[in-house]
């Protein structure tokens, strides 16, 4: 494909964040993309807005283009629909990829169109029969997803070393984070900062690595009803997927896809692995990797700000608040 010249040579987020919704600025490029895979464009339509450009052509394929600054997402994403396809079918399949030449490279993946509202429009409608059909579901889901083998996996560096070392960056980030945020008390911030240095030998040794979604939110499981139940269309959106621990999975579960619904995490949880309790070291653990997300700084303000800024005195507080069922 001819390099063209329908975008900025300049890229960062500023510039991103009002150009990456713009259906009228991409339309040539989506018609040049899909020139190329011999697909004739019918109809373009905006697709949910989230880091990248997503545009749904003839209502059955995703054109989804990462800008320049995420090269390594584009090729994550890419090797996770290659090595799932045929093993987890409530996703979307791989139609194509490659890159559009412009002053810059944009890497593009082309996906089948996948029906369903996602879980965030539909939790005052589920009831309790949907939230254990659901949790068996997703559970059996997951664990196809965490059985998936590292060998096969060419864009993750799937070393136990290489996942201790982004533990610890993030544990030597979190604190200033948090003081930035303002959400906690100085002291508390120093008691996590403290308690993480206690945790890291054990989350060291932590079980074996799989490979993770790695941001399970309320956005990326899309849901069909079918005579009153709600059954699972896909899981979407594999960008973020990491090679790490499965505690690491179970932080966007819980404050993102379960909106801190326990029968539903409980239901996700027990279909997973019925051996998991959520008792006090199950808390202790996803404090811990709360702190240590790659959000983590963000996730603990956004509840804070949504639970109507509670009072946190000490580490205990902060515990009981976050995972108020762990004990």
């Amino acid at each position: 494909m001819e390099r063209t010249m329908f975008l900025p040579n300049r890229m960062d987020w500023e510039v991103w964040g009002g150009l990456f919704t713009e259906t009228a600025v991409w339309l040539p490029i989506i018609y040049r993309i899909c020139q190329q895979v011999g697909l004739s464009v019918n109809t373009v339509e905006a697709g949910y807005p989230g880091t990248c450009a997503v545009f749904v052509v003839n209502e059955g394929t995703v054109v989804k283009i990462y800008p320049p600054m995420l090269p390594h997402d584009f090729a994550r994403e890419c090797e996770v629909y290659q090595q799932l396809t045929g093993r987890l079918a409530q996703m979307p399949r791989l139609l194509g990829s490659g890159v559009y030449r412009d002053q810059l490279d944009w890497p593009y993946l082309l996906l089948s169109f996948c029906p369903g509202e996602p879980i965030r429009e539909l939790y005052q409608q589920l009831e309790r029969y949907s939230e254990r059909q659901l949790g068996q579901e997703l559970g059996e889901m997951l664990r196809e997803v965490h059985a998936t083998p590292l060998a096969s996996l060419q864009a993750f560096d799937t070393r136990p070393a290489a996942w201790h070392r982004f533990l610890r960056r993030r544990q030597a980030a979190i604190g200033d984070e948090l003081r930035q945020r303002g959400s906690l008390p100085p002291q508390v911030i120093a008691e996590v900062e403290q308690f993480l240095a206690t945790m890291m030998p054990l989350l060291c040794a932590d079980e074996r690595l799989c490979l993770l979604h790695a941001d399970l939110t309320e956005d990326h499981l899309l849901l069909v009803e079918e005579n009153g139940r709600f059954s699972i269309s896909a899981l979407i959106d594999w960008a973020d997927a990491e090679v790490g621990t499965v505690g690491y999975e179970w932080v966007a579960l819980w404050y993102g896809l379960c909106n801190r619904n326990l029968p539903l995490f409980r239901s996700i949880l027990g279909s997973y692995d019925p051996a998991i309790a959520l008792n006090a070291a199950f808390g202790r653990r996803m404090l811990a990797y709360t702190c240590l997300h790659r959000f983590g700084a963000a996730i603990i303000d956004h509840v804070w700000r949504l639970d109507d800024r509670p009072v946190i005195n000490n580490l205990a507080d902060l515990e009981g608040w976050l995972w108020p069922e762990a004990k």
